[in-house]
């Protein structure tokens, strides 16, 4: 799956494509799958972590797990 960036139409990477035998599954370039939910947590939790460095990947996954339970649950419904 790609987002119709010229990468992936030009003429080299269509043949490779078709070399390949793979699938090709094409979504419009401003794809509908983001809700603005998504939006809002995503320039939300960015500002929550914005300047702090995380020892590893579990400890910020703690973080971002405690952050979610935070947030406002009517906003989500």
């Amino acid at each position: 799956m790609h987002d119709n960036a010229p990468i992936y139409k030009s003429i080299i990477a269509q043949e490779a494509v078709h070399d390949c035998c793979f699938v090709q599954l094409d979504h419009p370039a401003y794809s509908p799958d983001l809700t603005p939910s998504d939006y809002f947590l995503s320039r939300n939790l960015k500002s929550h972590l914005r300047g702090v460095r995380y020892p590893d990947d579990e400890v910020l996954k703690e973080v971002v797990k405690e952050w979610a339970g935070r947030i406002d649950r009517r906003f989500l419904f």
